[in-house]
């Protein structure tokens, strides 16, 4: 199985439709967000930022919240792809709990060669392309 189909396969197994927040996304618990970066880090895509949301039990609501990795000027595109996901990792493993909740990630990933998807494209925007 290659790392784009297991990333398709974390997405639409673990995956949360934020759909009720009128938000064409998908977020990942703390431990399948981690997941996601290694899978995006094996295959090379940058990740460009992310949004957090809190779960409460059936309901969503947005943590105001996000980080981002913007390409740094004269900055190569390895430098900026370990960047990426360092910044996200981090990010990810340093958000704090939130008491009688469960917080989501909602990464931004670079699109990959050859998909035919805006180049912030949302996870969501993945599923139908690697599936």
């Amino acid at each position: 199985m290659t790392s784009l189909n297991k990333f398709s396969n974390l997405m639409a197994s673990s995956g949360v439709s934020l759909d009720t927040l009128g938000i064409r996304d998908i977020g990942l618990a703390r431990e399948n967000a981690l997941r996601a970066v290694e899978i995006l880090r094996h295959e090379n895509l940058s990740i460009l930022g992310g949004d957090v949301y809190i779960r409460r039990g059936d309901r969503l609501e947005v943590a105001h919240a996000n980080w981002y990795a913007d390409p740094k000027p004269d900055e190569g595109r390895e430098a900026y792809l370990h960047r990426s996901w360092d910044k996200a990792e981090t990010y990810i493993k340093s958000f704090p709990e939130v008491a009688d909740a469960e917080v989501l990630f909602a990464i931004v990933v670079e699109k990959a060669p050859g998909a035919d998807i805006r180049p912030t494209a949302r996870l969501k925007d993945w599923l139908p392309l690697l599936g």
